[in-house]
Order: structure tokens, then C-alpha cells, then sequence
């Protein structure tokens, strides 16, 4: 049984939308499948959804990747030779992010290894609960305003986790990430903007196990219908997610993380009483 175009599309804008707000979209494209009366997806929509994931944040961050980049290159010149001054904040982002990503390298490496099976429903309402306490947690914390210069490789590393922790099916990595990044101390704002950042080679890592169950599967079996309907969930799950961040910066702006924390215990309970249908 293959998925139809418009299932394909609504399961590309419902994988956009989740991967921005804190809600998992992994776990969101597991119930979506389970309730098609699919027992999973395939390699090849996976692939397009995450580059459209990878695709949208690279657009709508481009501005910061172009400033940290720009950093980079200028502090390599002698100082006598520049002739703009130096973007210390651009240049402390990207040393911040790049500390970061050892967490979500690490996460890649052992999602690959990893094998739910029959119980995806099962891991993904116990994540999806943990999902809800890393949101709910954070707003009776003590916290502070940080400044670029005032974090620490420490700092990095724990936001680093809120990526490892989104390769698995029911944690979100921008809500992970947020939660930690506010309990060390960063503005919500600031937090929000890494989040994306650091999302991007979140997507990029599941992006690559996907190439390669798709390599080692068989890519020349590959229904041309398939490809095409891949194509076009890609491109839904990009338009979704420059959607989806604009939505959470007012929602963010208004009511905070918190209100998530509600959102994901009721999928958790939705997805625990499918897992108990199928069983």
C-alpha cells in the first residue's frame, strides 16, 4: 500500500510545522502512518522532507550563516590588514555552534545503530513525554540573559544535547534545545535563532541515514510515482516550516515553550492508545 499525493503532501506540511513548533516531527509522521494504516514510510520521503527541512532554515537563516562566515574568513587576516572591523559576536556564534554540533554528531552515530521495530509507537509516546517535562520544566527555573561573549564551551555542549535528543522520535531538537539554552542562561530569542541554526545539521545527519538505507535498499527499484510524490512533500515541509517560525515567534512571544508541554502529553496519550490498538 503506497501513500497518495495528497497523504504525501499533508504528511510534508504536518513534518514542517512539527519540526519548528516543540512537538516532534518524527513522532508526528509515526501516528500519521499508524492511523493511514501504513507501518512506515520510505526512505526516499523521508530524504525530501528533511532537505525541505534543511532547504527552508538555510533560507531563512542565511543572513547569520553569511555573518559567522564572514567572521571566519577576516579573523584568518592580520590585523593590520583588515579593512572592516572584526564581528566578534558573529565569530563567538559560530565558535558556540561548532561546539555544539559534537553532541548532534554523536546523536547521529547512535540513532543510526538504533532499531525501534514494532514498538516505534511505544518509544515515541515515552519520548513524547519527556518531550513535555524538558518544556514544561525550564519556566520554574531561574534564568538570565546571557550574552554572546558570556557563554561557555559548557554551554554549547548542553545545547548541543537539545540536537541529540531531537534525533529520537518524540523530542523536538528546536524545543530540547530552547529549554537548555534558557536554563544556561540564554534569551528565548537568541536560544530560538541557534535552535534553527543547530537544526540544520540535525536534518542534514537524518538526511544521510536516509541516502543510505536508500543506497543500501535498492535507489534503482525506486518507483519514478514515489519520487515525484517525495518531491512535492519536500517542498510542503519547506513551505511549513518559514510558516512555522514565524507562527512561534508570536506564539513564543505571547504564551512561552511551556504551553507545548500540554500539546505533547496528549499525542504522548494518543500515540500509547494506538500502540495498544495494534498490539
Amino acid at each position: 500500500m503506497e501513500l497518495s499525493f495528497l497523504e504525501t503532501l499533508i504528511l510534508g506540511l504536518i513534518s514542517g510545522f512539527a519540526e519548528v513548533l516543540p512537538v516532534s516531527a518524527q513522532a508526528h509522521r509515526i501516528v500519521i502512518l499508524k492511523v493511514l494504516g501504513m507501518n512506515g514510510d520510505s526512505a526516499v520521503l523521508r530524504l525530501m522532507i528533511h532537505m525541505g527541512t534543511v532547504f527552508a532554515l538555510y533560507f531563512y537563516c542565511k543572513g547569520h550563516i553569511v555573518r559567522m562566515m564572514r567572521a571566519r574568513r577576516l579573523v584568518r587576516i592580520p590585523k593590520n590588514r583588515r579593512k572592516r572591523p572584526l564581528d566578534t559576536e558573529a565569530l563567538m556564534d559560530f565558535n558556540f555552534l561548532k561546539t555544539a554540533l559534537i553532541p548532534v554528531i554523536l546523536g547521529a552515530l547512535i540513532y543510526s545503530r538504533l532499531n525501534f521495530g514494532k514498538g516505534q509507537l511505544l518509544w515515541a509516546a515515552g519520548f513524547l513525554v519527556l518531550n513535555g517535562i524538558i518544556l514544561y520544566v525550564p519556566q520554574y527555573l531561574p534564568g538570565s540573559n546571557k550574552q554572546s561573549g558570556a557563554l561557555s564551551r559548557v554551554d554549547s555542549l548542553y545545547f548541543g544535547l537539545g540536537g541529540f535528543l531531537g534525533m529520537f522520535p518524540g523530542i523536538s531538537a528546536v524545543g530540547s534545545a530552547v529549554s537548555i539554552g534558557s536554563v544556561r542562561g540564554m534569551d528565548l530569542d537568541k536560544a530560538f535563532s541557534f535552535a534553527l541554526l543547530l537544526n540544520i545539521p540535525v536534518n542534514l545527519c537524518l538526511a544521510v541515514l536516509d541516502l543510505f538505507t536508500l543506497v543500501s535498499g535498492g535507489a534503482g527499484s525506486l518507483a519514478f510515482r514515489a519520487l515525484v510524490f517525495s518531491l512535492f512533500a519536500g517542498a510542503a515541509a519547506c513551505i511549513s516550516v518559514v510558516l512555522a517560525i514565524h507562527m512561534m515567534k508570536k506564539i513564543a512571544a505571547a504564551v512561552g515553550y511551556g504551553i507545548f508541554s500540554f500539546y505533547s502529553w496528549g499525542a504522548a496519550l494518543l500515540t500509547f492508545l494506538l500502540y495498544l490498538a495494534a498490539a
